[in-house]
């Protein structure tokens, strides 16, 4: 028969042990019955609402309304089924004032989208790229100034210039270089945002970009 001083110990282990376990294990439990209460429930659908309401009123537009579901407690970075952003649908529908102040309550400037290959980890755009494809000038600068690298890449190397210039976006492109873009990056396949501009037929962003690529080959040594 063990005695009482050996018994002690062993006591004590299993304390420690049933006391970790309940660490663990009692989270896991009040996190389970909580979201499976009716009170979490109901709190998730008035959030998915005001999440909806807030995608609803930039996809139309309406400034004041977004100002409105903000205040309501929707979430600054809702998404759609296909991960646009609300920032992304306002910088791709053109509503400046409204991807302005969805940047000053704190979207996130690098959340990607659905467009590109999961498969191959290849992330899909951001609204910064959407800003420079869609030529929104005044937002992309927004976005610099919050810290956006002005050579920031897509999936295939190309640059925000490159896809400012193969839209023909004159005016982002100036801004772009002003913000010390490099005119000379390549993308994976070996283009440069001139060859992009070409593409474009904007012969005045061509020429633009000609008289970059002379001045940096000039430089040289």
């Amino acid at each position: 028969m063990r005695s009482v001083k050996e018994a002690a110990p062993e006591t004590g282990s299993k304390a420690s042990k049933l006391l970790v376990m309940g660490l663990f294990v009692l989270p896991v439990v009040l996190t389970v019955v909580v979201i499976g209460s009716p009170w979490f429930r109901q709190l998730r659908t008035a959030q998915l609402e005001r999440n909806e309401q807030l995608l609803q009123a930039v996809e139309s537009g309406d400034l004041e309304q977004v100002r409105r579901v903000l205040t309501g407690g929707a979430v600054v970075n809702a998404r759609t089924k296909s991960g646009l952003t609300a920032l992304s649908i306002a910088v791709i529908r053109g509503y400046d004032e409204i991807a302005l102040l969805l940047i000053e309550k704190g979207a996130s400037l690098d959340a990607r989208d659905k467009s590109g290959d999961r498969e191959n980890f290849h992330p899909g755009y951001s609204p910064v790229h959407y800003a420079a494809i869609y030529g929104r000038t005044r937002v992309l600068e927004a976005m610099l100034a919050r810290g956006v690298s002005p050579n920031l890449r897509d999936r295939n190397g190309r640059t925000l210039m490159m896809l400012a210039a193969e839209n023909g976006h004159l005016d982002t492109v100036q801004m772009l270089l002003r913000r010390g873009a490099d005119p000379n990056a390549r993308s994976a396949f070996g283009e440069t945002a001139l060859d992009a501009a070409r593409r474009s037929g904007n012969q005045a962003l061509v020429q633009l970009l000609e008289r970059y690529t002379a001045r940096a080959a000039a430089a040289q040594p």
